[in-house]
C-alpha cells in the first residue's frame, strides 16, 4: 500500500549557476613569442623574435544534440495534466553543454547559447506545423547575406568552423516570425537565469551514462504552458546576439533557428500528471496472473504460484500442456532435492495430476548454456582452465580448489588500491599457473549471471499479463532457476564428475562460495560459508511512466534485516521498467522524485500582475516582482535584479514526492 512518506525522506541537492569550461567550443589560436637578445661583437645589443601560430578548433555539439545528451524532459514527450503554473524545462547529462559555446553578448558573457522556447499549439501552425521543420545540410546556414535565396529569411551570424563529418551532418531548423521571435527569445537579462546545473547523489538511481557524477545542466522557458498542446522548442542562439540585445536590423520577415530538440504536451486541469499522482495510482500486487472467478484449480493453483501457460513442443510431437515460471516468484520457493543437470530435460518436471510439464529450470538450463557459447571471454576461459570432460559439478570442484590454492595471489589481483586481508594462519600460497586470469573471468561471469546480467527480459517474466502498465510487483528470487542458469553456463566442456567432486560439497555450495569470494574482493575468505543461494532475496519490478518520464527515478529498500539497503541490483530493463533485487526479504519500497528532474512550480500570489503581453505567465518577472515585495516589507531597497540562475531555480521549484510502498499483501 502506499505511504507518502516523512519529511526526514527530503529530497536534496546543490544548485549553480553555471559549470563554464576552460575552454569553449569552436575555433581557437594559440599566439607564442619568444624573443632573444644577444650582444654583437661591436657592442650594440641585437634582438631576434621568434613567433608560432597555431589554429585549431575544439569541437562540441552545435547543430544537433545526440538522444543520449537528454536526461530528461518535462513536462514529458506526450504528457497530459494540469501544467498552467509549471514551467517547461529540459535536463542533459553533460553538466557543460549548455555553455560549451560562448555568446558574443558584453552583457551577460555566461550566458547558454541554447534557449528553450514554448510555443502554442496555434502559435506553432501559424508558423507551418510539423511540415516547417526543416531537415538541411549545415551549409546551408552559411550562404550568402544570411539569407534565403528569396531574401524572405534570415540566417543566425555563423563562422564556419572545420570538421571531418560535415559531409554526413544533417540539422533541423524553424524558420519563426520576426515577431513572435523576439517576443519569444530572452533578453540578455533574462538568459543567464533560464539555465543552470544541479547536483545530486547518484547513490539510489540505476545506473546511468555521466559526464561529471550526478550533475545535470537544466534548461528552462521563460513562460508557462497555455491551455491546450504546447510545444516546446530547444533551440540554438548562437549568430543571434542581435535579436536578444533588441537590435536586430529592418529585413527579412522570418528568421531560422536551428532547432536541437523539440516535444509536445497538453496543458489540462482534467488529467493528473504528477510524481504523487502516478505513484499513488500504481496496482501493486505479487507477481503472478489473477485467475478469474471459478477457474479450474489445475489453472488457479500454477497461475497463483507465479506460472504462465507455454505451448512445449518435443521433436516433432504434438505440443504438450506446460508451464513457465521466470526467476521471480510470488512466495519464497524450497532448494530441489537435486541440484545438479547433466542435459535441459533432466531438469524437467512432470505433474503426476495432469501430466503437464513445469519447463522453467530446463529453459534456464538451456539459457545459461546458450548466455556461455555467446561469451567470448568466458569460453575462452573455460577453455584455458578445462581441458578434459568435466561436468558442471566437476567444474565448480575445480575452481573451488583453484581459488582456496591461490586465494593470496586472487586477493592481490583484486586489491587493486583497497588493502587485503592478512592470510590466514597455514595458508600456504602457491605459483599462479597460466590459466589464473581465466579463472577470474570465469568467476566474475558467474557472479553476473547469478545477479541476472544479460538474461532476456522474456526470461525474467513470462507473460505481459504478470507486468500490466501502471503496476508494481513484489517477488521472491528462486535460487533454484539461479542454479540451473548456472549449470547450464558450465555444462560447455561435458558431463564427467570425478570422485572428488562427487565427495565434496554439492554443486549449490560450491557456485555459492565462487561467488562470495568474487562478491569479497580482496577480503575473500579460503573457505567462506557458501549459503548465498540458502539466503532470502526479494525484489520489485515497476513498469510505470514513473520510470520513463523520471529517469533519474531514486529508490531506497528497506529490507527486515537492514533499513536503507542498497539493492544487489537496480537497472532500467526498459524505458518504462524498472527491476530492483535485495538481501534478504524487502519489507518496503520508496520511490523519491528525483532532484535533477524536479518540476518548477510557482504558487498564486494577489500582488502580482501575471500575464505578459500574450497572455501567458512569466515566471521570471513573477520571481522578481516577489522579491521586489520582500525587499519593501522589510523596508529595504530590493537590488535592480534580486536573481541569479540559481535563485530562480531554487525559488521556483518544488519540494519534491516521495511515496513509500510497504510489502504487506497476503501470501
Amino acid at each position: 500500500m502506499p505511504d507518502p512518506g516523512s519529511a526526514s525522506e527530503a529530497l536534496s541537492l546543490d544548485l549553480y549557476d553555471a559549470y563554464v569550461p576552460a575552454l569553449t567550443a569552436g575555433s581557437h589560436r594559440v599566439l607564442v613569442q619568444q624573443s632573444i637578445v644577444y650582444e654583437e661583437p661591436g657592442g650594440a645589443a641585437k634582438a631576434h623574435h621568434y613567433y608560432r601560430d597555431e589554429a585549431f578548433v575544439v569541437r562540441g555539439p552545435r547543430f544537433f544534440l545526440d538522444e543520449n545528451d537528454i536526461h530528461a524532459r518535462y513536462p514529458s514527450v506526450g504528457a497530459m495534466g494540469q501544467f498552467d503554473r509549471h514551467v517547461a524545462n529540459i535536463v542533459l547529462r553533460k553538466r557543460a553543454l549548455p555553455w560549451e559555446r560562448q555568446l558574443a553578448l558584453a552583457a551577460a558573457p555566461q550566458a547558454p547559447w541554447m534557449a528553450l522556447l514554448l510555443l502554442t499549439e496555434a502559435e506553432f501552425q501559424a508558423q507551418g506545423g510539423d511540415a516547417a521543420v526543416q531537415t538541411i545540410a549545415p551549409d546551408a546556414l552559411f550562404a550568402p547575406g544570411r539569407r534565403t535565396s528569396d531574401g524572405k529569411v534570415l540566417f543566425p551570424r555563423l563562422a564556419a568552423e572545420p570538421s571531418p563529418d560535415a559531409g554526413q551532418q544533417r540539422v533541423n531548423v524553424l524558420d519563426l516570425e520576426r515577431g513572435l521571435a523576439s517576443a519569444l527569445c530572452p533578453s540578455p537579462a533574462d538568459l543567464p537565469l533560464l539555465a543552470h546545473v544541479r547536483r545530486v547523489a547518484m547513490d539510489d538511481k540505476p545506473r546511468a551514462a555521466m559526464h561529471g557524477a550526478g550533475e545535470f545542466p537544466v534548461v528552462c522557458a521563460r513562460r508557462v504552458p497555455a491551455p491546450g498542446a504546447n510545444l516546446a522548442l530547444l533551440v540554438s542562439l548562437e549568430g543571434w546576439e542581435e535579436l536578444i540585445e533588441g537590435q536586430l536590423p529592418a529585413g527579412p520577415e522570418r528568421l531560422r533557428f536551428v532547432v536541437l530538440a523539440r516535444w509536445r504536451f497538453i496543458h489540462d486541469p482534467g488529467f493528473a500528471h504528477s510524481f504523487s499522482g502516478l505513484a499513488n495510482g500504481l496496482d501493486i500486487d505479487l507477481l503472478r496472473e489473477k485467475s478469474p472467478p471459478g477457474m479450474l484449480p489445475a489453472v488457479a493453483v500454477p497461475h497463483a504460484a507465479g506460472y504462465t501457460p507455454m505451448a512445449y513442443r518435443r521433436d516433432a510431437g504434438d505440443p504438450l500442456p506446460s508451464w513457465y515460471r521466470g526467476p521471480f516468484a510470488p512466495a519464497p520457493v524450497a532448494p530441489l532435492p537435486v541440484d545438479c543437470f547433466d542435459h535441459a530435460d533432466a531438469a524437467l518436471i512432470l505433474s503426476p495430476e495432469d501430466g503437464a510439464l513445469t519447463v522453467s529450470y530446463a529453459a534456464a538450463w538451456q539459457l545459461g548454456r546458450l548466455m556461455a557459447l555467446a561469451s567470448p571471454s568466458f569460453l575462452a576461459a573455460t577453455r584455458a582452465f578445462i581441458t578434459d570432460n568435466a561436468g558442471p559439478r566437476e567444474v565448480a570442484f575445480r575452481l573451488d580448489t583453484f581459488m582456496r590454492l591461490h586465494l593470496a595471489a586472487i586477493r592481490r589481483e583484486w586489491a587493486a588500491s583497497a588493502p587485503a586481508a592478512p592470510s590466514p594462519a597455514g595458508e600456504v600460497e602457491a605459483e599462479p599457473p597460466d590459466s589464473f586470469h581465466a579463472v577470474l573471468k570465469m568467476v566474475a561471469w558467474l557472479r553476473g549471471l547469478l545477479r541476472l546480467e544479460g538474461v532476456p527480459f522474456p526470461y525474467l517474466v513470462g507473460g505481459e499479463a504478470l507486468l500490466p502498465a501502471a503496476s508494481l510487483r513484489f517477488f521472491h528470487v528462486d535460487s533454484n532457476w539461479l542454479l540451473a542458469l548456472a549449470n547450464g553456463a558450465l555444462s560447455l566442456s561435458g558431463t564427467a564428475t570425478g570422485a572428488a567432486a562427487r565427495d565434496g560439497l554439492p554443486l549449490r555450495r560450491l557456485i555459492a562460495r565462487l561467488v562470495e569470494r568474487s562478491e569479497a574482493g580482496p577480503m575473500a575468505e579460503l573457505d567462506p560459508p557458501g549459503d548465498t543461494l540458502d539466503r532470502p532475496r526479494t525484489g520489485f519490478l515497476l513498469r510505470s511512466t514513473l520510470v520513463s518520464d523520471w529517469p533519474g527515478l531514486e529508490t531506497v529498500v528497506d529490507t527486515a534485516a537492514e533499513p536503507g539497503a542498497r539493492p544487489l541490483r537496480l537497472e532500467r530493463l526498459a524505458p518504462d521498467v524498472l527491476l530492483g533485487v535485495a538481501d534478504g526479504q524487502l519489507v518496503r519500497l520508496t520511490l523519491k522524485e528525483p532532484p535533477e528532474g524536479l518540476a518548477f512550480r510557482l504558487a498564486n500570489h494577489p500582488n502580482v500582475p501575471e500575464p505578459d503581453a500574450r497572455g501567458l505567465f512569466s515566471p521570471l518577472a513573477r520571481l522578481r516582482a516577489e522579491s521586489a515585495l520582500k525587499g519593501a516589507r522589510l523596508q529595504s531597497a530590493a537590488p535592480v535584479d534580486p536573481l541569479s540562475a540559481a535563485a530562480f531555480a531554487a525559488g521556483a521549484l518544488s519540494s519534491g514526492s516521495v511515496q513509500s510502498f510497504v510489502w504487506e499483501i497476503a501470501r
